[in-house]
Protein backbone atom coordinates (compact mmCIF):
# COMPACT_ATOMS: atom_id res chain seq x y z
CA UNK A 1 0.00 0.00 0.00
CA UNK A 2 1.00 3.21 -0.88
CA UNK A 3 0.93 5.98 1.48
CA UNK A 4 0.38 6.69 4.99
CA UNK A 5 -1.29 3.82 7.09
CA UNK A 6 -1.73 1.72 10.32
CA UNK A 7 -1.31 -1.61 10.91
CA UNK A 8 -3.39 -3.14 14.10
CA UNK A 9 -1.95 -6.59 15.28
CA UNK A 10 -4.36 -8.30 17.23
CA UNK A 11 -3.85 -11.49 18.26
CA UNK A 12 -5.48 -14.64 17.03
CA UNK A 13 -6.86 -15.99 20.02
CA UNK A 14 -8.71 -12.06 20.86
CA UNK A 15 -9.73 -11.74 17.89
CA UNK A 16 -11.73 -15.01 17.70
CA UNK A 17 -13.66 -13.67 20.94
CA UNK A 18 -14.46 -10.98 20.08
CA UNK A 19 -15.81 -12.24 16.83
CA UNK A 20 -17.46 -14.55 18.77
CA UNK A 21 -19.58 -11.95 20.61
CA UNK A 22 -20.86 -11.07 17.11
CA UNK A 23 -22.13 -13.97 16.22
CA UNK A 24 -23.96 -14.66 18.96
CA UNK A 25 -25.50 -11.46 19.44
CA UNK A 26 -28.86 -11.30 20.76
CA UNK A 27 -31.16 -8.74 18.20
CA UNK A 28 -32.63 -7.30 21.75
CA UNK A 29 -29.41 -5.64 22.68
CA UNK A 30 -28.89 -3.37 19.79
CA UNK A 31 -33.04 -3.13 19.43
CA UNK A 32 -34.29 -2.42 22.58
CA UNK A 33 -32.01 0.55 23.06
CA UNK A 34 -32.66 2.23 19.36
CA UNK A 35 -35.92 1.26 20.13
CA UNK A 36 -35.27 3.90 23.42
CA UNK A 37 -33.93 5.94 21.29
CA UNK A 38 -36.35 6.61 18.63
CA UNK A 39 -39.24 6.81 21.03
CA UNK A 40 -37.42 10.16 22.86
CA UNK A 41 -37.02 11.12 18.89
CA UNK A 42 -40.32 11.00 18.71
CA UNK A 43 -41.32 12.40 21.49
CA UNK A 44 -39.34 15.05 20.95
CA UNK A 45 -40.70 16.02 17.85
CA UNK A 46 -43.96 16.23 18.97
CA UNK A 47 -43.45 18.48 22.13
CA UNK A 48 -40.58 20.48 20.87
CA UNK A 49 -39.66 20.53 17.34
CA UNK A 50 -42.95 20.60 15.55
CA UNK A 51 -41.84 19.26 11.90
CA UNK A 52 -42.10 15.88 10.19
CA UNK A 53 -38.87 13.71 9.91
CA UNK A 54 -38.42 15.16 6.68
CA UNK A 55 -38.24 18.59 8.65
CA UNK A 56 -41.39 20.09 6.82
CA UNK A 57 -43.50 22.06 9.45
CA UNK A 58 -46.95 20.27 10.64
CA UNK A 59 -50.20 22.61 9.10
CA UNK A 60 -51.60 24.34 11.96
CA UNK A 61 -54.75 23.00 13.93
CA UNK A 62 -58.06 24.54 13.21
CA UNK A 63 -58.20 24.96 17.07
CA UNK A 64 -55.19 27.18 17.08
CA UNK A 65 -53.47 25.12 20.22
CA UNK A 66 -50.62 23.59 19.82
CA UNK A 67 -50.46 21.20 17.16
CA UNK A 68 -50.67 17.50 18.25
CA UNK A 69 -50.29 18.07 21.66
CA UNK A 70 -54.22 18.78 23.53
CA UNK A 71 -53.78 16.38 25.89
CA UNK A 72 -50.53 14.76 26.37
CA UNK A 73 -51.76 11.64 25.26
CA UNK A 74 -50.47 11.20 21.58
CA UNK A 75 -46.65 12.05 22.77
CA UNK A 76 -47.40 9.97 26.44
CA UNK A 77 -48.49 7.22 23.97
CA UNK A 78 -45.08 6.96 21.79
CA UNK A 79 -43.70 3.66 22.84
CA UNK A 80 -41.55 0.39 21.55
CA UNK A 81 -41.48 -2.86 21.43
CA UNK A 82 -38.89 -5.56 20.16
CA UNK A 83 -40.43 -8.23 17.87
CA UNK A 84 -37.50 -10.66 16.12
CA UNK A 85 -35.71 -8.63 14.06
CA UNK A 86 -37.24 -5.16 14.32
CA UNK A 87 -37.42 -2.57 16.96
CA UNK A 88 -41.21 -0.89 16.08
CA UNK A 89 -41.92 2.09 17.57
CA UNK A 90 -45.60 3.72 17.75
CA UNK A 91 -48.94 4.57 19.41
CA UNK A 92 -51.45 2.32 20.00
CA UNK A 93 -54.26 5.92 20.55
CA UNK A 94 -56.40 5.27 18.05
CA UNK A 95 -56.65 8.04 16.54
CA UNK A 96 -52.43 8.04 16.39
CA UNK A 97 -52.85 7.01 12.71
CA UNK A 98 -55.04 9.76 11.24
CA UNK A 99 -52.94 12.34 12.44
CA UNK A 100 -49.73 10.81 11.18
CA UNK A 101 -51.41 10.06 7.64
CA UNK A 102 -54.14 12.58 7.39
CA UNK A 103 -57.55 11.34 6.26
CA UNK A 104 -61.61 12.27 6.26
CA UNK A 105 -63.31 11.67 8.85
CA UNK A 106 -67.10 11.13 8.27
CA UNK A 107 -69.92 10.00 10.66
CA UNK A 108 -70.82 6.21 11.20
CA UNK A 109 -74.30 6.56 12.68
CA UNK A 110 -75.36 10.17 12.29
CA UNK A 111 -76.28 12.58 9.72
CA UNK A 112 -73.37 15.03 10.99
CA UNK A 113 -70.41 15.39 13.29
CA UNK A 114 -70.49 17.35 16.27
CA UNK A 115 -67.51 18.93 18.04
CA UNK A 116 -66.46 21.72 19.81
CA UNK A 117 -63.57 24.30 18.49
CA UNK A 118 -62.98 27.62 20.35
CA UNK A 119 -66.25 27.38 22.76
CA UNK A 120 -68.20 26.78 19.36
CA UNK A 121 -70.15 23.66 18.52
CA UNK A 122 -69.70 22.58 14.99
CA UNK A 123 -72.06 20.26 13.22
CA UNK A 124 -70.10 19.03 9.86
CA UNK A 125 -70.36 16.01 7.11
CA UNK A 126 -66.59 15.60 7.43
CA UNK A 127 -63.59 16.86 8.29
CA UNK A 128 -60.23 16.66 6.80
CA UNK A 129 -57.41 15.72 8.74
CA UNK A 130 -54.35 17.01 6.81
CA UNK A 131 -51.04 14.43 7.87
CA UNK A 132 -48.93 15.58 10.39
CA UNK A 133 -46.19 12.56 10.22
CA UNK A 134 -44.77 12.67 13.59
CA UNK A 135 -43.37 9.24 12.97
CA UNK A 136 -40.11 8.50 11.13
CA UNK A 137 -36.40 9.55 10.92
CA UNK A 138 -34.57 12.62 9.90
CA UNK A 139 -31.11 12.85 8.94
CA UNK A 140 -29.94 13.28 12.26
CA UNK A 141 -31.97 10.50 13.96
CA UNK A 142 -29.96 8.40 11.52
CA UNK A 143 -26.74 9.64 12.73
CA UNK A 144 -27.69 9.92 16.31
CA UNK A 145 -28.93 5.97 16.10
CA UNK A 146 -25.32 5.49 13.80
CA UNK A 147 -23.46 6.58 17.27
CA UNK A 148 -25.64 4.71 19.23
CA UNK A 149 -24.82 1.34 17.15
CA UNK A 150 -21.14 1.99 17.64
CA UNK A 151 -21.30 2.53 21.08
CA UNK A 152 -23.05 -0.74 21.50
CA UNK A 153 -20.80 -2.98 19.28
CA UNK A 154 -17.34 -1.31 20.64
CA UNK A 155 -18.72 -1.95 24.59
CA UNK A 156 -19.06 -5.79 22.87
CA UNK A 157 -15.52 -6.01 21.90
CA UNK A 158 -13.35 -3.70 25.05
Amino acid sequence: MAGIGVEIDIPREEMRAALKKFTTLDPAYLLDPIGALVTSQVQRRIDTEKTSPDGDAWKDNSEGTETLVRSGALVDSIDHEVDGDAAVVGSSLVYAGIHQFGGTIVPKDAEALVFRIGGRTIRAKKVEIPARPYLGLSAANRAEIDGLVGTLLRRLIE
